[in-house]
């Protein structure tokens, strides 16, 4: 850790130094603890390397008494670190004092280190890109999580560049799966050489989304200068190093040796997922500064007040493993968030977000929708929503009292237009279930609604039903049917919607409301008129229903919407009947009416709402 040319040399460091689970503090015995010395332990200390050893090099030119001095030293300097309490080795290069020690140390050291997820996202931060002759592009870096496989696709991130991994090597040897932890070359088919850096991350395709914008938990190290917000720094995240701007959401300053939440605004896009650890450092003099932790790897910039992006930065931070996912769901808002995207934002594979989410510790904050991919929204939304739908379907019956429900596509236009359409049905199945609402296809109502008639209503009723009965395939216009029935255009409209709404009427096309009696015989006529042609124009279909080309026009339209007929060009196909002609006349989907007896059906058990 302690070179030559230290400022030439530390970003190659913190290129490398992420993938690693180890450190060797390198110390010379003749000089002890310098300034670069101290700069590579903070990096190490931010960036939260597990483990380590101390090794005093140049043993050989100071006496005993000197060595013990500088291992004192040594022992104050990492006190309260990683490394209190570690092994100080004293070594000579030139005369092979230590050396045994030193590689026996290093290997019980090693056999201590667990292994690395290897189920997760595979991630390779590329600290190398080459060609070599006869293999094309060639990658290096340590595979931080995940596993690769020879022949499996790939992508090239921030650029989005797909690519297929040729060959893998581990030291040298060729192995067909890479786990994570192993230092890798990786031949790749698809890509130039040009199109390669150091900064850039090998993934699987379609998983990572690049960002300019990182929600982060900082520490500032002590004995530097404040922070300050809007400060201009040097954003070093795996092998990536980014010019970047600092938000503080606590306030103007972070005091030296504090800690803070921040947001981090990076002038060329990277790749992050919660967990990951980075290291900040000021252009000009360089120096490290801070390091951190990333918490979220998409927020939305000004969608949220700074008050409401530090509590989510708080839940985010927390250190349990459900915790932070259970702010991820509930930033999803009223559409939630699918396992993909929480995938993108974590790194974790679908079967642990499952498991974690589906806990009965995250039941009363989390609901999964049995859906393919997965959805989690919060169950704050959920209720919110709930209770959104009931009280705009209440107000509908009090505005419409002989209206049967709410259109459901209104409902999903006022109160779902930021959600998902999976969100909805699953509001709308839960209040069938929970028997607070009935629902069809189309229409919503209270569990408890029905429609009553007054006597006089009741008459006006059953007189418009039989005018357009009467009308056949030429009903009357809406006015002319409510004046016949002996009501006012408002009441006639309402009853005609309540006739509709129970399926004794059929609206088409252009408008039009014709008798479902009189729909039903037209079609009867398509299907005998079938048996002497398959095919049928306007003009054969105004004589056959006996109506006015401006009513034939759209019924016929209606018929094709319905696979009753089939446009081609001019003429109609008329489809083969579903049952046979003369059948019995299937009831047109609706809302039980009222005071009818209900058996199982919308609205008596069993929850239609997708």
């Amino acid at each position: 850790m302690d070179v030559p040319g230290h400022e030439r040399f530390v970003r190659n460091m913190l290129a490398g130094v992420g993938g690693i689970d180890l450190v060797m503090l390198i110390i010379a015995a003749d000089e002890s603890v310098k300034p670069q010395t101290r700069e590579h332990f903070d990096i190490c200390r931010l960036l939260r390397i597990p483990r380590g050893l101390v090794v005093l090099t140049k043993a050989d030119l100071v006496d005993e008494d000197l060595l013990e001095v500088v291992r004192d030293e040594v022992r104050g300097f990492v006190a309260g670190s990683f490394l209190e309490g570690a092994p100080i080795l004293a070594v000579s290069a030139k005369t092979g004092a230590g050396l045994d020690a030193l590689r026996e140390a290093l290997a019980r050291a090693a056999a201590e280190i667990p292994q690395r997820d290897s189920a997760g996202l595979a991630r390779l931060p590329i600290d190398r890109a080459f060609s070599m002759k006869g293999f094309g592009a060639v990658v290096t870096g340590t595979l931080i999580g995940g596993t690769l496989r020879e022949g499996e696709a790939a992508e090239i991130l921030p650029e989005r560049r797909p690519a297929r991994i040729r060959g893998l090597q581990v030291h040298g040897r060729a192995t067909r799966t890479a786990a994570a932890g192993q230092r890798l070359a990786v031949n790749l088919h698809g890509v130039e050489l040009a199109d390669l850096a150091r900064g850039q991350t090998l993934s699987e395709p379609g998983v990572l989304e690049p960002t300019r914008l990182l929600d982060v938990v900082l520490e500032h190290l002590p004995g530097s200068a404040p922070l300050k917000d809007q400060a201009r720094l040097s954003l070093h995240l795996q092998t990536a190093e980014v010019p970047c701007r600092l938000r503080l959401l606590e306030g103007p300053l972070l005091e030296p040796g504090t800690r803070g939440y921040a947001q981090i605004r990076c002038a060329r896009p990277v790749t992050a997922l919660l967990g990951d650890r980075f290291i900040l450092r000021r252009p000009s003099p360089a120096l490290t500064v801070a390091g951190g932790r990333v918490l979220y790897n998409a927020p939305r910039s000004g969608r949220l007040r700074k008050s409401e992006r530090l509590e989510r930065s708080r839940r985010l931070d927390d250190p349990s493993p459900l915790v932070p996912l259970v702010a991820l769901v509930e930033d999803g808002g009223d559409a939630g968030v699918d396992v993909p995207a929480l995938r993108s934002r974590t790194g974790l594979d679908a079967a642990t977000l499952q498991a974690r989410l589906e806990s009965k510790e995250a039941a009363a904050s989390a609901m999964a929708l049995a859906t393919t991919p997965r959805r989690y929204v919060g169950r704050a939304a959920v209720e919110r929503l709930s209770k959104g739908v009931l009280d705009a379907v209440r107000d509908f019956h009090k505005r419409e009292p002989l209206r049967e429900g709410l259109a459901r596509e209104e409902v999903r236009t006022k109160l779902f237009a930021h959600s998902h359409d999976d969100v909805f049905k699953a509001v709308l199945s839960g209040l069938v279930t929970k028997g607070s609402l009935r629902a069809d296809r189309d229409r919503i109502a209270l569990a408890t609604h029905q429609v009553s008639l007054a006597p006089a209503e009741a008459a006006i009723l059953d007189r418009l039903e039989a005018s357009y009965r009467t009308g056949g395939s030429n009903p009357p216009e809406k006015e002319e049917a409510a004046k016949g029935a002996g009501a006012d255009a408002r009441t006639g409209e309402r009853l005609i919607h309540l006739l509709l709404s129970r399926g004794r009427l059929v609206r088409i096309p252009d408008g039009k409301i014709f008798h479902v009696d009189a729909i039903q015989a037209l079609k009867e006529r398509l299907w005998q008129r079938r048996t002497r042609g398959e095919t049928i124009d306007v003009g054969e279909f105004k004589d056959l229903s006996g109506t006015s080309r401006k009513n034939a026009i759209p019924l016929l339209e209606y018929f094709d919407q319905t696979q009753v007929t089939r446009r081609q060009g001019n003429i109609r196909v008329i489809l083969p009947s579903p049952a046979p002609a003369g059948g019995a006349v299937m009831p047109a989907p609706g809302l039980p009416a009222a005071g009818a007896a209900q058996g199982p059906g919308p609205g008596a058990g069993k929850a239609r709402a997708d």
